[in-house]
C-alpha cells in the first residue's frame, strides 16, 4: 500500500524505543549508559525519570542551557508550546476514542477523593501512565490494547464518584452513556484491539483502529489514491498525511486537515 500511514507510526514507535527500555529484561542496551555510571557521574544525575509496566522512562541533561540567552529560552518555550499544541491530533489520529478516554482519565487523577493507596487505584495510575506515554489505548510499537489491571466495575464506579460536569460529555449525553461508550475500548479486547494491524493477511486499512479511515477497506484506499497520483511526476507529494478517508452514501470522502477527524 503506497499511501500508508502504518510505516509512519512503526517509525514513531522505533523513536520512542529510543528513549525507553524493556524494564523485564535483565541487559542494560549498549546504547544506554549503565546505572552505575549514571549514578557515578560528576552531578549525580538520576536519568532514570519513572518505571512502570514495561517501560522505562529515561532523562538526558542538556548541558549548556542554562548559558542560553533570553530571548533563546523564550524561543525554546514556544517551540514546546507548538509542540504541544499537536498533542490532541497525535491523539485522535491513533483512535477514534483516545481524546474522550484521556479527559477522563485527567478528571480522575485530578478529582478522585477515595483511597488512592488502594491497589486498584495504583493499577489505575499505572495505566494511565501507558496511556500518555502511548498517545493513546495501544501500545507505542505492539499496537495491541494495554491490559488494564483494575476491572470495568471498578473504573465505573471511580468515574461516577466526581461530578459529570466535569467530563467531555455531548449535548445531552449522560455519564452513563458516557462511560458505555468508552470502556469497551478500554476493556474489551474484541473491540478495536490493535492500532495498527501489520499482519500479513489482514487488510490494513479495515483491520486498524487508527482514525484516518471510516468504513474503508484497503483496496478501496489504495484505488482512490493511485486516481490521484501522476505518475509522471519526480517530486511526487505524499498523498492523505493529514486527512480523513470516510464512505458516505456509498461515496468516498476525503476531509483534508482533519487528520483523524480533530
Amino acid at each position: 500500500m503506497k499511501n500508508t500511514r502504518f510505516k509512519t507510526y512503526l517509525m514513531v514507535g522505533l523513536g520512542i524505543l529510543s528513549l525507553s527500555v524493556n524494564a523485564q529484561k535483565k541487559q542494560t542496551p549498549k546504547t544506554m549508559p549503565s546505572k552505575t555510571k549514571m549514578h557515578a557521574s560528576a552531578d549525580a544525575f538520576n536519568y532514570e525519570c519513572d518505571r512502570f509496566a514495561d517501560i522505562q522512562v529515561i532523562r538526558y541533561q542538556i548541558k549548556g542551557f542554562d548559558k542560553l540567552s533570553a530571548k533563546q529560552r523564550k524561543l525554546a518555550y514556544y517551540l514546546y508550546e507548538a509542540a504541544l499544541s499537536g498533542r490532541d491530533i497525535i491523539y485522535d489520529q491513533k483512535y477514534k476514542h483516545n481524546l474522550a478516554i484521556r479527559k477522563t482519565i485527567e478528571v480522575i487523577l485530578n478529582n478522585y477523593k477515595g483511597d488512592r493507596n488502594s491497589a486498584d487505584f495504583k493499577s489505575f495510575e499505572e495505566y494511565a501512565k501507558q496511556f500518555f506515554f502511548s498517545n493513546g489505548i495501544h501500545h507505542h510499537y505492539a499496537n495491541t490494547k494495554h491490559t488494564p489491571k483494575f476491572s470495568k466495575d471498578y473504573f465505573v464506579k471511580t468515574a461516577t464518584s466526581i461530578n459529570e460536569h466535569l467530563y467531555p460529555l455531548s449535548g445531552s449525553q449522560t455519564l452513563t452513556q458516557f462511560l458505555d461508550m468508552i470502556t469497551p475500548s478500554i476493556f474489551d479486547k474484541n473491540v478495536d484491539y490493535k492500532g495498527v494491524n501489520l499482519d500479513k493477511d489482514a487488510d490494513h486499512v479495515q483491520q486498524s483502529a487508527n482514525n484516518f479511515y471510516n468504513g474503508l477497506t484497503q483496496k478501496e484506499v489504495e484505488d482512490y489514491y493511485a486516481t490521484k497520483m501522476d505518475k509522471n511526476d519526480k517530486t511526487p507529494i505524499s498523498y492523505g498525511l493529514n486527512s480523513q478517508l470516510v464512505k458516505e452514501n456509498g461515496q468516498i470522502i476525503e476531509h483534508p486537515g482533519k487528520g483523524g477527524g480533530v
